[in-house]
């Protein structure tokens, strides 16, 4: 129970002061359930409100895609050609290497 400001309260007897911690009544409890309720409630309606729904995402996504410069038929054959250019070199590459160690391998272990 967070909010309750009357744990403890003093007590004098003699010589010395001390603190004894006081419990809350029904009736307090009661009220703080139900404050921290109404919080939560209120954090819930707040996340929802911050939440776009379902159609708006679309309607958002569309008006994204509108604004995308697309690549000409040109550019984009451009492109892929470069990509699979690229992809071929590195596969002679690794084809290369790959039968070298492999040509390696076979003299090391070559019985003589």
């Amino acid at each position: 129970m967070a909010g309750n400001s009357k744990k403890f309260k003093t007590q004098t007897g003699g010589l010395q002061e001390k603190k004894v911690k006081v419990e809350p009544t029904k009736e307090e409890i009661k009220q703080e359930i139900k404050e921290e309720k109404a919080k939560r409630k209120e954090k819930v309606k707040k996340e929802k409100a911050d939440k776009p729904r379902f159609g708006q995402r679309f309607k958002d996504l569309f008006s994204e895609l509108k604004r995308v410069k697309w690549p000409t038929a040109g550019q984009a054959f451009k492109q892929t050609g470069v990509v699979l250019g690229v992809v071929l070199v590195f596969a002679v590459v690794l084809f290369g290497i790959n039968f070298g160690l492999t040509e390696l391998f076979k003299l090391l272990t070559k019985e003589l």
